[in-house]
């Protein structure tokens, strides 16, 4: 899967382009256009450019390329 998103970090910063690598009813592997260790514990995953299909994500790991979140 390599699927188009958006990661809305809050009301006051842009959200930022994301990757989506790896998808299941739980969580997502996703690459982040975006440094990762600044990237906050939480934040809301947008899956379509209307922004009807969200989720809430909490970090669960990050590598050098990647971010894994599980969906809250």
């Amino acid at each position: 899967m390599r699927r188009v998103a958006e990661v809305v970090l809050s009301t006051r910063e842009p959200s930022v382009h994301c990757v989506v690598w790896d998808m299941s009813d739980g969580g997502a592997r996703l690459a982040v256009a975006h440094p990762l260790d600044s990237l906050p514990r939480t934040f809301t995953l947008m899956l379509d450019k209307d922004g009807s299909i969200r989720r809430n994500c909490e970090v669960v790991w990050t590598d050098s390329r990647y971010v894994c979140v599980r969906f809250v």
